[in-house]
């Protein structure tokens, strides 16, 4: 099989030409990539950097032909960074067909900032002055935004007089010259360089103009002047920058003391422009040596691991690109598809279900699978194929209102049953949530009478809490997240595709109920032999551990009224107010340690498995307290001696305990025998474990809801 990369190399001002190329660029971003995040003063240093002749770094390519360039959103560079919040910016033109293209995969940052600075007058940052004055001298932007927001647009330019001081200050070696005192943001444009709001008489400027002085010129101009020419001398430059200097209204003073130094600045500049840029370049596709699926997952891997920044590209990262080139914002209320995502983001973080806008994407393209793709799961190898994945811009976009009804009332339902902490994936969050969206794609479709869709609704709303508390914990119980995560989230996207199929097809409201309360079912009760087993195996020997037993103490005890009601009670020892929720002993290790001394009981092969009793679940209980049973050698009914509900005589102990089964001798395990306090633990556990099963099974439900 052929290598999908090879090393080549283009000369710099070659690469930046084709990506600022007036005639079109062929230089372009995939759209997926990270937003530019460099500063103005991270460009000055790159540029030093250059000049003085360090490294550059390597670039990643993507080879690619105009029928490759349809196969993933992309753009081209950047002319102006806007970051005001007043519009995006502009772009270089793209090239057309039948040119060849290279896409950047890793580097846009720096080959982005190289434009920035030597691309042209228009090329630039467009900033609110006020993060222009905090930049430009280290600080942090302080107050609230003005209401006026005065905005500069500046380009990169060259300070002839800091130039001619730092150039007498070396030595008159120009590569010696730290340019971070030469090279500066200024304006450019006399047009639409600033804001048109009055400003203050006292206003200070973040920013000079160098249409207003003769100490500026932009960087870009000198670029443009430094022929990429070997065979110049810098006698050469010397003339250019005789002739070149007066166009710029620069007095013949001013050019003969620049001509020296200036000159061989120019040659320097020349050297960069010629420098050679390596980049590994990825082949485009060639059926000899490739399938299109072998060829699609190998460039998609490379995206989905290429490092940028720190952090790794994600494969909902390109679906979202897809996704925000092509959404219909006429369908959604001139809303884009990031601010369409971002808006449901926040109203689910509003709610309590905070996600990342990854697990977001991932999530409505799964409910999108089901409804619109035959429940097939987008693979890696569809991300570069506009046929299979551009439509899904389009049907989101045209039903998004249903996508937001169908999350945003799972999540209330969540909240409302104080779920979130309990749930060990958000894949069997978007199980529901695509369960939920039945209802609400096939009333867009039919229109029953009100009675008749209140009815409906209704009832299935009596289903998913019928059922969703023992889909959302009991399906982690069973181990469906866990290893093979991808195939259990298709097999359901199919069932449910099958569920739409027949549910699309039928008019009558009841018997859409009753096939998508037998598919919940079914899903759940499939859960039943795997969780119980894993309640009937859970277990730690470590007292540090206990709170693995967490999620089945938190459901055991919603399962009865009266040790809810006792379990809800919050336990306060002296002045403290605050308290924890946590897993805790009933019969203290430390007393129980102290009590074993040397002896090992029957049934025990040495002393610290016996210690380890009080590490089961028999003998935990999670309760919000202000205080630790485990570490202290006090017994439990001590311990309430100063807790203020049982001192007040607000709560009666003996019940307290009754209710949540600690028998008198774990209440009281000093007047107890070892094994008395063994064989109650034991007892005690196997009544926990049961009850957990019975809710497993569907036999005991939450009180507590």
């Amino acid at each position: 099989m052929a290598n999908i990369y090879e090393s080549n190399h283009q000369k710099l001002h070659e690469l930046i030409d084709r990506a600022r190329s007036e005639d079109g660029a062929t230089v372009v971003i995939p759209e997926l990539q990270r937003p530019y995040v460099w500063t103005p003063k991270q460009v000055i240093l790159l540029i030093d950097s250059l000049i003085k002749g360090w490294p550059f770094g390597t670039l990643l390519m993507w080879k690619v032909n105009h029928e490759e360039l349809a196969g993933i959103p992309h753009r081209a560079f950047w002319r102006t960074i806007d970051r005001t919040d007043d519009e995006d910016g502009s772009k270089a033109q793209r090239g057309n067909p039948p040119a060849k293209f290279h896409m950047v995969l890793d580097g846009q940052q720096r080959l982005q900032s190289l434009l920035l600075a030597f691309a042209g007058d228009n090329w630039g940052f467009k900033m609110e002055d006020r993060y222009w004055t905090a930049e430009l001298n280290d600080t942090r932007v302080r107050g609230r935004a003005p209401k006026n927001k005065h905005w500069s647009k500046a380009s990169l330019c060259f300070d002839l007089d800091s130039f001619l001081s730092e150039y007498k200050a070396n030595d008159e070696k120009v590569t010696a010259i730290d340019y971070r005192d030469v090279i500066r943001w200024g304006i450019t444009d006399t047009a639409d360089g600033q804001s048109k709001f009055k400003k203050p008489d006292n206003y200070v400027e973040p920013l000079e103009k160098t249409f207003e002085n003769e100490r500026l010129i932009a960087l870009s101009r000198l670029w443009g002047e430094a022929q990429p020419n070997d065979n110049l001398k810098e006698k050469d430059f010397r003339k250019i920058v005789e002739n070149f200097l007066p166009k710029h209204g620069i007095s013949a003073d001013k050019i003969a003391e620049l001509k020296e130094p200036l000159g061989e600045f120019m040659t320097t500049l020349r050297d960069v422009k010629l420098s050679r840029v390596t980049f590994l370049e990825l082949a485009p596709f060639d059926e000899a040596y490739w399938t299109r699926d072998e060829y699609n997952d190998a460039i998609v891997n490379i995206f989905t691991r290429l490092n940028t920044a720190g952090r790794t590209l994600t494969r909902e990262e390109i679906t979202f690109a897809w996704l925000k080139q092509y959404w219909d914002d006429k369908k959604t209320t001139n809303r884009s598809a990031y601010e369409c995502f971002k808006d449901l983001l926040d109203e689910l973080g509003t709610i309590g279900l905070k996600i990342s806008m990854d697990d977001l994407v991932n999530s409505v393209s799964f409910i999108w699978s089901v409804f619109f793709n035959d429940g097939q799961i987008i693979a890696d190898k569809d991300l570069l194929k506009g046929d299979v994945i551009r439509p899904m811009a389009v049907d989101l976009s045209n039903t998004w209102s249903i996508i937001c009804d169908s999350f945003t009332e799972i999540a209330n339902q969540l909240n409302s049953r104080t779920l979130f902490d309990q749930v060990g994936s958000l894949n069997a969050i978007t199980t529901l949530c695509a369960w939920n969206a039945q209802q609400h794609f096939w009333l867009s479709t039919n229109i029953p009478k009100n009675l008749d869709k209140d009815d409906f609704d209704k009832k299935l709303t009596d289903v998913l809490l019928e059922y969703m508390d023992r889909w959302l914990i009991c399906s982690t119980w069973a181990g469906r997240w866990s290893g093979s995560t991808n195939r259990t989230m298709e097999a359901i996207a199919k069932d449910l595709n099958q569920v739409w199929k027949t549910t699309q097809a039928n008019a009558k409201h009841l018997e859409v109920v009753d096939v998508l309360q037998a598919w919940l079912k079914e899903l759940t009760d499939g859960l039943v032999e795997d969780a119980s087993n894993h309640v009937d195996t859970i277990s730690t020997l470590s007292r540090d551990r206990v709170s693995i037993y967490k999620p089945l103490l938190w459901i055991w005890h919603r399962l009865d009224a009266d040790r809810w009601s006792n379990s809800k009670i919050a336990l306060r020892t002296g002045k403290k107010n605050s308290t924890s929720l946590d897993v805790d002993h009933t019969v203290s290790y430390a007393f129980f340690s102290d009590k074993l001394g040397d002896a090992i009981p029957e049934g025990f092969e040495d002393i610290e498995a016996a210690k380890n009793v009080t590490n089961s679940l028999g003998n935990c209980c999670l309760l919000e307290k202000t205080f630790n049973i485990s570490k202290m050698t006090k017994t439990l009914a001590a311990f309430t001696e100063e807790i203020h509900e049982f001192k007040d005589k607000k709560v009666e102990l003996d019940l307290w305990a009754k209710t949540l089964l600690v028998s008198a001798v774990m209440l009281r395990p000093d007047a107890a025998s070892v094994d008395d306090i063994i064989k109650e633990i034991q007892e005690r556990e196997k009544t926990l474990r049961a009850e957990i099963k019975q809710f497993v099974n569907g036999e005991k439900k939450r009180v507590d809801v």
